[in-house]
Formats: C-alpha cells, sequence, structure tokens
C-alpha cells in the first residue's frame, strides 16, 4: 500500500502514515527501510501487519520531480557559464529561491573572481576555476534546495 508520513516521534521511534485507503497506520524506526529519519508529507511504500501496524516502510522516489530538479540544476549551469556572476545571481535567486541577502556574497565574490579575466593567462585560469565552482555550487543548490540554507555563503 502506499500512503504520506504524517509525523515521526525521534524520541520514541514511532510514526503514522496516512494510508491512501484512508486509514491510519503506525509504524516503528525499525520498519524504516531507508537511510536517515523519516520525514513528513514524505511518500512512502508500505506492507501491513495483522494487527493493523505498517512494515517495510521505504520511501516513494517520484521520478518526474527528480528529472525536472535535474533539468533546472542543468539550466543554472549553462545560466551560470554563459552570464558569470550575472548568472550566479540569477540561479540563486531564481532557481534555488534563495533569499536576495543570501545571494550577493556568492555574486559578489564571482564578480571580483571575474575582474581577473583582465590578467592574462593566470587570471584566465582563476576565472575558469571560479565560475566552474559556482556552477557546480550552483548545481547542487538548485537540485537540493532544504541544502541552500546550511551554507548560504558558499
Amino acid at each position: 500500500m502506499t500512503g504520506k508520513i504524517l509525523g515521526f516521534e525521534i524520541s520514541t521511534g514511532t510514526g503514522t502514515i496516512s494510508g491512501d485507503d484512508g486509514k491510519r497506520y503506525k509504524f516503528t524506526k525499525e520498519n524504516w527501510k531507508e537511510d536517515g529519519a523519516p520525514v513528513k508529507e514524505v511518500k512512502v511504500d508500505f506492507d501491513i501487519t495483522d494487527d493493523g501496524m505498517a512494515t517495510d516502510v521505504y520511501q516513494v522516489r517520484d521520478v518526474v520531480v527528480e528529472n525536472n530538479e535535474t533539468l533546472m540544476g542543468l539550466i543554472a549551469v549553462g545560466i551560470t557559464f554563459f552570464f558569470g556572476f550575472i548568472g550566479t545571481f540569477v540561479s540563486r535567486l531564481v532557481l534555488a529561491k534563495q533569499p536576495v541577502g543570501a545571494t550577493i556574497v556568492p555574486t559578489a565574490i564571482h564578480f571580483v573572481i571575474t575582474l581577473l579575466v583582465l590578467i592574462p593567462v593566470f587570471g584566465w585560469i582563476i576565472y575558469m576555476m571560479g565560475t566552474i565552482y559556482y556552477m557546480v555550487k550552483n548545481y547542487a543548490l538548485v537540485i537540493q534546495p532544504a541544502q541552500s540554507s546550511t551554507n548560504k555563503y558558499a
């Protein structure tokens, strides 16, 4: 059966799933078959025991959402590559949905790195390394929006 996690209490190691059939099922940490703790609103697949408990609880990953996140991440890479520090600003503000304050510092650093392009050879190398760094960071921020608040100035 499938359903969504309504909640999970880490201290007791128990949680509740709302099944697609409209019923609620209790489960324990031992029945959670994924890495990490269960998260609220996550879609799951599970079996039901004779006493109405959920067992063998697995997270159901939505392939369409993952493909969309990957596409948006690749768009962030392209924007950053072609537009430099402006691409960093747009990628973080629009695609990663970071607040303006969190996008200013990385954009300013990328701008300073862009100025180094005026130095022949050495500046070009530093510029390419910096742009590649921000392409990777922007990609990671877009495909993992939950992590964007943990290290907002990187």
